[in-house]
């Protein structure tokens, strides 16, 4: 069983995905988050575990988590691939500036969509994990301009309205920004899904 996802294996699960939801007629409108929209949408990165998503727009969670375990099956992947927890845990912006969506499948029923490299920087910032979000931190401050701890907490606040970065996430900002070099990011393809 695959216990970690590359963008290779990413996409072979959504691309299954889109099958199995064509297959059994369910729409909606698929939002990925975290890790797994990095991969897909904005450099390359290490593995994930799964694919974040938020409710399901215009669609029925459990239709397409019960589609995803079917994927999970087919592919020898864990059942929770698509990990719908993230809606559970307050990390998607509601009360501040709209996260923006960037569609990289779209056809008449089905729709997947990633958070833009703000809104992802932003949650990156909020979760501030040492270890685990520091190289995504780092190469998204490079991906949207940001070189100053005070444009990233303008940025953070602009999402989380009245919250303040914590000193944990101050601190790795202050370290990313005191490296020489910043990253050079190679942002790939949009990726490519049959429409059959």
């Amino acid at each position: 069983m695959k216990l970690s996802l590359n963008r290779a294996d990413l996409l072979e699960a959504l691309q299954e995905l889109i099958r199995e939801l064509r297959g059994r007629n369910v729409s909606g409108e698929i939002r990925i988050v975290g890790g797994a929209a990095l991969s897909l949408s904005y450099f390359e990165r290490d593995v994930t575990q799964d694919i974040d998503v938020i409710n399901v727009r215009g669609g029925d969670n459990e239709a397409v988590a019960e589609a995803a375990r079917s994927v999970a099956s087919k592919l020898d992947l864990n059942d929770d691939w698509l990990n719908f927890e993230v809606s559970h845990v307050d990390a998607l912006p509601t009360l501040g500036k709209e996260v923006e969506w960037h569609t990289i499948f779209s056809s008449e029923k089905i729709t997947i969509q990633v958070a833009s490299a703000e809104a992802l920087l932003a949650m990156k910032l909020r979760a501030n994990r040492p270890g685990r979000d520091v190289n995504d931190i780092r190469a998204l401050l490079a991906l949207v301009g940001i070189t100053h701890v005070a444009n990233a907490e303008k940025l953070y606040e602009s999402f989380y309205p009245g919250d303040v970065l914590s000193n944990r996430a101050i601190r790795i900002l202050e370290n990313l920004f005191a490296e020489e070099d910043p990253p050079t990011i190679k942002v790939p393809l949009d990726p490519t899904f049959d429409s059959d």
